[in-house]
């Protein structure tokens, strides 16, 4: 508000100063009242927060309970950590084991040889192309090789115009793709600078064969040119094996176990052993046992955040009777319900508990008369070490299945109390043959003068005897196959099928049974010359179907499978792991999950602290009524703005006739002065 400075001019009167007082009269006691009611909101608000803050450690500490993940941890051991390091998972089997480590898996390394040294890095290889085949090397008594077929072969242009014809060129070419090895070059301080390829993965099987063609000097085998990368049958004395690839190989309590990684998972179940080095003799002995550390101090930690929360929650509602006055929340709904809440489930019942373990006294946790927490370590430790199932259904999720031959393991935070369902199927392959190949290039004619293509063939254990092909010129693969599909389902008269496929990549033609199962083979007893040099397909036995295990979904998700462990990865049951007992297909009912102690007091705390939870609306309505202040705060101030402007008229008027009585008080004192004064007329003075 603006100093009053023109009023009391007229009449001489401190009425600015009289008119400042009436209106700050007016403002203090409502802006007194106001900023009481806003520290009184802004302290809730602050006492909120802090309660917020309270629940969300308390909630975060019920995060181990709520799964298996903490009551089945297991600690692991070796009598001798040089030999490998070890890392175990919570699903790992209890027991001893006795571990010799044999070999190491190592990775094949190829260098060129001493005779061929390059004298610099830019020196020119060599042009041509270099196809690397990955499989499995034996170079005793004689070389050979095995490709793997699942991996194809890869070509790699060698050329100036690609830029990788020099050694140092092909060296940073290879290693800037992706081909499955590396390159580097070595000085060997005596001939020169060579050319070493590594394979990027250890392991008999990732050992390489290259193979070079179109060769500069027209001989792709003479060590000379780019010949001189050549590792194959025919090329014993250009690249040279200084390291050949090998699979780890060790025992474990006596039993023989290879890999092609130095990483050993899957052996000994939940258990992976990092191999550091062979130790033949070395006889290292590896313990497996329950690790009862972590949900002990798992256990405590929950009892410690549910006491710091009680101490939050006494020091926001107290009262101190001698001084008389109470804290910001004292009285408070909201903190009584939730604090009632918490207590009701924490010392509640939880159902489906049965045996020894039903409440937390049974395993040592009691109230204090302050409404704390107390644990007795002798209680807890005796009741996991002897009820660990019971524990762990007291505080975490429990599973109950309907079926004897399918057992609960465990769940994760992210799986969701329900029913699901648990169904079995079995997993079985098509029996296939793949033709010898290659394909001759189409059009192919198919006439009585070429003997109309005699063939045979046996599906399923049918024969279709010997018959001939359809006449015709056929203009594409998917022609023939479809040709040769018609004519062997007609033969086999409806006892089996099959379906013919052309593979492009292999150029081959696949003929498939359409049943599966150990029983769908395929076998082709009867082929003339002329089929099999222009169809790519010889009298051979396919590839018979297989019965490879069981497939099993929870809720209609898929599961990943660990031995006869099941888990789901996805939908509401994501987390959810089942094992069969029994591996019979089907419908195998029901595995019903529902909250522990742990589970329903994060359901009640997620209620109190989400976005549109308890506690947030009492935020929401203190900050509604902190912003109801400041609209009261601008209508006070109009109103002192209107009550200012009201005296100023009324005093400003009262100024005015003062002022007016002044100058008539002025004039009539002068002009009584002027008066003759008595007993002056007719005096003789």
């Amino acid at each position: 508000m603006a100093a009053i400075t023109s009023l009391g001019v007229g009449s001489g009167l401190d009425l600015g100063t009289l008119v400042s007082g009436l209106i700050e009269a007016e403002r203090a006691p409502a802006e007194n009242r106001l900023n009481q009611k806003q520290q009184n909101l802004t302290a809730e608000l602050s006492a909120f927060g802090l309660l917020r803050s309270s629940l969300a450690q308390f909630q975060t500490s019920l995060g181990g309970l709520k799964t298996s993940t903490a009551f089945n941890a297991k600690a692991i051991s070796a009598s001798d950590t040089s030999v490998f390091s070890t890392s175990v998972e919570s699903f790992a089997d209890v027991g001893n084991y006795s571990v010799e480590v044999l070999a190491m898996a190592r990775a094949q390394s190829l260098a060129t040889s001493e005779a061929t040294a390059f004298a610099t890095v830019d020196d020119v290889i060599g042009s041509g192309t270099l196809t690397i085949q990955f499989g499995t090397t034996t170079t005793s008594p004689s070389y050979s090789f095995t490709p793997d077929l699942a991996r194809p072969p890869q070509a790699i242009d060698i050329s100036a115009a690609n830029g990788n014809d020099t050694v140092s060129g092909l060296r940073d070419y290879i290693n800037d793709n992706d081909f499955g090895f590396q390159a580097s070059i070595v000085d060997d301080g005596t001939n020169g600078y060579r050319l070493v390829f590594t394979s990027e993965d250890t392991g008999a099987v990732n050992s390489m064969e290259l193979t070079v063609t179109a060769d500069g000097d027209g001989n792709d085998n003479d060590n000379a040119g780019l010949s001189q990368l050549a590792f194959n049958a025919s090329a014993q004395g250009s690249l040279l094996q200084n390291v050949s690839a090998q699979d780890a190989s060790l025992t474990i309590n006596g039993l023989g176990i290879t890999r092609d990684t130095n990483s050993i998972s899957g052996a000994i179940n939940g258990v992976t052993l990092d191999l550091l080095k062979a130790d033949v003799g070395n006889i290292v002995n590896l313990g497996v046992n329950e690790d009862r550390a972590e949900i002990t101090g798992t256990i405590t930690g929950f009892v410690d955040a549910y006491n710091e929360l009680t101490d939050n929650i006494k020091a926001l509602t107290s009262y101190d009777a001698e001084s008389g006055a109470g804290s910001v929340l004292i009285g408070d709904f909201t903190v009584r319900s939730i604090s009632s809440q918490i207590r009701s489930v924490l010392f509640g019942s939880i159902s489906g508990l049965q045996g020894n373990i039903k409440s937390l006294v049974d395993i040592g946790i009691t109230t204090n008369s302050n409404g704390t927490l107390d644990v007795d370590s002798a209680k807890l430790s005796d009741a996991l070490d002897n009820y660990p199932s019971e524990v762990e259904a007291l505080f975490g999720i429990q599973g109950r299945t309907t079926d004897p031959g399918v057992s609960y393991v465990s769940s994760t935070s992210d799986t969701e109390p329900g029913d699901y369902a648990i169904n079995v199927s079995q997993v079985l392959t098509q029996g296939v043959l793949t033709g010898s190949g290659p394909v001759a290039a189409t059009p192919i004619v198919i006439s009585n003068a070429n003997d109309n293509r005699r063939f045979g063939i046996t599906v399923d254990g049918f024969s279709t005897g010997n018959f001939n092909f359809s006449n015709g010129t056929y203009n594409s693969e998917a022609d023939l196959a479809t040709m040769m599909q018609d004519r062997i389902n007609t033969r086999l008269s409806g006892n089996a099928t099959v379906t013919v496929t052309y593979d492009a990549t292999a150029d081959r033609f696949l003929i498939t049974s359409d049943s599966s199962g150990p029983s769908s083979t395929v076998e082709i007893t009867q082929v003339d010359t002329n089929t099999f040099a222009d169809l790519g397909l010889s009298v051979s036995t396919g590839v018979d179907g297989t019965d490879t295990g069981r497939e099993v979904t929870i809720d209609g998700v898929i599961t990943t499978p660990n031995g006869q462990i099941f888990t789901s990865e996805s939908g509401p049951s994501n987390g959810l792991s089942v094992e069969l007992l029994t591996n019979a297909p089907g419908n195998r009912g029901t595995v019903t999950v529902s909250n522990g102690l742990a589970g329903a007091l994060d359901g009640i705390l997620d209620n109190f602290l989400q976005s549109d939870g308890t506690i947030a609306s009492r935020e929401q309505g203190l900050n509604e009524g902190l912003e109801d202040i400041e609209d009261d705060r601008f209508r006070l101030e109009d109103r002192i703005l209107a009550l200012e402007a009201r005296l100023v008229r009324q005093f400003s008027a009262l100024d005015t006739l003062i002022a007016q009585f002044n100058q008539t008080s002025s004039f009539l004192t002068q002009q009584l002065a002027n008066l003759p004064k008595p007993n002056t007329i007719n005096s003789n003075d």
